[in-house]
């Protein structure tokens, strides 16, 4: 059986898909379209696979600028026959294409098409394909991959940054990874880390550029999130602010919600748990609760708090963060969060900023969440913000993160205080098997520049 999201829905969301357009009319993709509407490029946006359960995925697209039907057709890797899957889709120019995708084998590999019909056609043309995995359950071996902090929509087309970008997706692609993982920061816009945005169109404009981008690694591979301190969704920021970019990201990034997995989670899709094969991975939100006791005192426009101890996930995010691990069974255990719930830093901006990975395990909140980690049994704290690759470990516990996969600003030692850290772009790939788990820090370039692995628990 296969849902659609309807427009009703969609609409609750974002207010219309033509902003997004109208918003990001500067991709190439968009606006220099072929004079010949049959070379045109069918989608305006790429496949973006997400949510994936044993039995179940989310994939979306956005039409380009021709009526359309689109449908759907999948098969089981290694069959020959597709399986064409009800109902069609009837597209308006710009408008979403959105399935829920349901009654799927457990820890199956699929293939899929998207196809397009429109005026003229005298049949469906390809529009998109790719594959994906359902849910792993218990001891498997399997690949994922981590990048954050790429900033997109702060760069324009053809800069380093967005050529960095391209390079590290295109090297992650090559990992034929299971799932993608986003710590956080993946996009970003003029005044939306210091000021409450009044309308859409930024948020609209960033998600446009990153998901076109992304395509290489979205269309082959499920993709989650984290909230970074760009998105937007700041807890300095009033509700409403919050929740006019908060419905962007769940209309052009969606991701899982309280209901996706039996680990629960936000309504709001800014923090979740899933587990694969023998993993639980749990993705928490530090800026949107994290609320400054003087947000008309703050010390700069960077700063999101006025003291390290405001840094917080909030009482219901901590709560069910607690609940998660004490009920947890898997052996491998990974919190991610685009960066620690306090600050130890080089300097004192720094670290009011939240900068200092493992050196702020005791500071603030953190050090809350690291006793518990450290009694659960958690073997990585994944993060962003920093921009390098740094691994340090406190109690056992690694503090990791994988660089920057686009953003320009290398943070130096005087200002992050690390001892330890490499200044390239690049990704993390994560090797999970029943073993051990394995993680490598791989530049821009696709060399292998430092690498560690943890037992099961």
């Amino acid at each position: 059986m296969l849902e659609k999201v309807t427009r009703r829905e969609f609409l609750k969301e974002s207010a219309t898909v033509a902003a997004v357009v109208a918003a990001a009319n500067s991709l190439p993709a968009a606006t220099n379209a072929p004079a010949d509407p049959k070379s045109e490029p069918l989608l305006f946006l790429p496949t973006l696979l997400s949510c994936p359960t044993e039995t179940s995925i989310r994939i979306s697209a956005l039409n380009n600028k021709r009526a359309a039907e689109a449908i759907i057709e999948l098969r089981k890797e290694g069959l020959q026959d597709w399986e064409r899957r009800l109902p069609s889709l009837k597209l308006a120019p710009f408008e979403r294409l959105d399935w829920q995708v349901n009654n799927l084998s457990p820890s199956t590999r699929y293939e899929y098409r998207v196809l397009l019909t429109s005026a003229g056609d005298e049949s469906p043309r390809p529009a998109a394909a790719g594959g994906f995995r359902t849910q792993r359950k218990g001891p498997a071996s399997y690949t994922a991959v981590l990048i954050t902090d790429p900033h997109t929509g702060s760069f324009p087309a053809g800069s380093g940054p967005v050529l960095t970008l391209d390079k590290v997706v295109r090297n992650a692609a090559r990992a034929k990874a299971e799932f993608v993982l986003d710590l956080g920061d993946n996009v970003a816009w003029s005044g939306s880390r210091e000021f409450p945005q009044t309308n859409s169109e930024g948020a609209q404009s960033a998600y446009a550029r990153y998901r076109q981008q992304i395509g290489p690694l979205s269309m082959q591979c499920p993709h989650f999130a984290v909230i970074g301190n760009w998105a937007g969704e700041s807890g300095k920021f009033p509700e409403k602010s919050i929740e006019t970019v908060a419905a962007v990201r769940r209309a052009l990034l969606p991701g899982p919600n309280h209901q996706t997995y039996p680990q629960g989670g936000s309504d709001r899709e800014d923090y979740y748990a899933f587990s694969w094969g023998d993993a639980l991975y749990i993705i928490l939100n530090i800026q949107t609760y994290s609320k400054p006791s003087r947000p008309d005192r703050l010390p700069s426009l960077m700063s999101d708090v006025n003291e390290i101890k405001e840094w917080t996930l909030g009482e219901k995010q901590m709560a069910w963060f607690e609940t998660t691990l004490k009920n947890a069974t898997e052996r491998f255990r990974f919190v991610c969060m685009h960066h620690p719930a306090g600050g130890n830093a080089g300097d004192a901006s720094n670290t009011l900023y939240g900068r200092g990975g493992a050196r702020a395990s005791n500071t603030g909140e953190q050090a809350k969440i690291h006793s518990l980690m450290k009694k659960h049994q958690v073997q990585v704290f994944f993060y962003g913000h920093d921009h390098v690759f740094v691994d340090d470990i406190v109690d056992g516990i690694h503090y990791t993160l994988p660089g920057s996969c686009g953003a320009p600003w290398k943070f130096t030692r005087e200002e992050t205080g690390y001892e330890r850290f490499w200044p390239d772009s690049g990704h993390a790939q994560l090797d999970v098997t029943p073993e051990k788990a394995t993680v490598t820090f791989i530049n821009v370039e696709g060399k292998v520049i430092h690498s560690f692995f943890v037992l099961p628990s």
